[in-house]
């Protein structure tokens, strides 16, 4: 098994490389907008709003022109992705489909699996309900269904709900239904033949084949996945991890594994990444990048930690009192380098970003610094908003 030795800032870029930071972001554009999806492999979807969703802010960083709620409607408008498991909830590229149908046929999340039972056992005939209603009234939401008065009934899982909202979730997991769009975040199911095209409906894989396919996509996701530790990073891959799958897929050179100076654990890398790390040009440094709480850079904490000195919680669950840096920071990313972070809220009614508070790194950048400046009024395109207040009592008016 053939291992290289890298320095860290080799590693670094290939990982910016891996995760599409390592260049200037792509110029506006539905295009652009399809072609960072497609590169990412995904995107991970997570309700709170604060300065746009998520999904949101993972393209921003990459894609010039986006603004809040663009990227998930376009996704489903023009049929270029799903929504299924992937580590987390996600939005997945529409040629993923027949791979992901493999785990859809295997049961899909456990945990939904389990309250199957229960409600088959509480509810008789509540999952065929709501499938004859999303066949008759579909795409369909619970509220649709409350209005129609299919499921009703009380249904306790992890919180109290209708009958009707986990019979949804349990044939979505299964995937006899799909996602068909969103309003206001708000999930609309259809039947599956109606919303994924039919060329992606055919020849499924095999779990077994699907367990070698995902581990290879969730490396290529980030780039440099730890070989040990990091167990989120890892779902749905626990077995190819202990079953010895990565070690097989290193000496079959599908991945590569990575050595890096100072560090004691290893890391896989995609297949060719040696040959990959001798043509990739400098990071751009140019202008800061505001990195999401849930982006591929970060979702292997304890290698973010490793390679990048950058120790990160997202404190957004956290009660107040145990916030170390605010409720919800974004670390600040400048060439391959964390040199800060910051708590930021956004008023759309004066179009007024709020800069709580910013936290230099160690031998990082301070808030008056140009790259960082930059950084900032790019957000605030983003954001389409008009001003901006920092910590000094300053306001910065949004630049041409």
């Amino acid at each position: 098994m053939k291992t290289h030795e890298w320095a860290i800032s080799q590693a670094r870029r290939l990982q910016l490389w891996a995760v599409g930071l390592l260049e200037a972001p792509s110029p506006a554009g539905a295009e652009s907008l399809r072609d960072v999806f497609r590169r990412l492999g995904g995107l991970q979807l997570d309700p709170l709003p604060i300065l746009g969703r998520n999904h949101d802010l993972v393209v921003q960083s990459r894609l010039n022109g986006s603004h809040p709620g663009d990227v998930l409607s376009a996704i489903h408008a023009n049929r270029w992705g799903f929504e299924y498991w992937d580590k987390a909830l996600c939005v997945l590229p529409i040629e993923q489909y027949p791979m992901f149908h493999a785990l859809m046929m295997a049961g899909g999340e456990s945990w939904i699996r389990g309250r199957q039972k229960r409600l088959e056992r509480e509810h008789p005939g509540a999952l065929d309900d709501v499938l004859a209603a999303v066949a008759d009234h579909g795409p369909v939401s619970s509220r649709e269904l409350k209005e129609l008065d299919v499921a009703q009934g009380d249904h306790r899982g992890w919180k109290l709900t209708k009958a009707a909202n986990t019979a949804l979730e349990i044939l979505w997991n299964d995937g006899r239904l799909a996602v068909s769009h969103r309003d206001r975040f708000r999930r609309y199911f259809d039947l599956t033949e109606r919303v994924i095209p039919s060329e992606h409906l055919r020849n499924p894989l095999s779990i077994d084949a699907f367990a070698r396919w995902l581990l290879k996509k969730r490396v290529q996701a980030v780039g440099l996945l730890p070989a040990s530790g990091d167990a989120e990073a890892w779902a749905f891959l626990r077995r190819a991890r202990s079953g010895g799958l990565a070690q097989e897929l290193v000496e079959r050179e599908e991945l590569s594994l990575i050595r890096v100076e100072g560090l004691a654990k290893p890391f896989y890398a995609p297949a060719g990444a040696a040959e990959t790390i001798e043509r990739l040009p400098a990071p751009d440094d140019r202008v800061a990048r505001f990195i999401a709480p849930l982006d591929p850079l970060v979702w292997a904490r304890t290698g973010l930690e490793r390679l990048w000195n950058f120790h990160y919680v997202w404190e957004v669950y956290k009660p107040p009192a145990k916030r170390t840096y605010g409720y919800y920071v974004l670390p600040v990313l400048v060439g391959d380098r964390f040199v800060g972070r910051f708590d930021g809220r956004y008023d759309r009614t004066t179009r007024t970003l709020s800069v709580l508070s910013y936290r230099e790194e160690p031998s990082g950048l301070p808030l008056n610094h140009p790259a960082i400046h930059r950084g900032f009024q790019r957000f605030l395109g983003y954001l389409d908003g008009e001003r901006i207040h920092v910590p000094n009592g300053k306001v910065w008016p949004r630049e041409a």
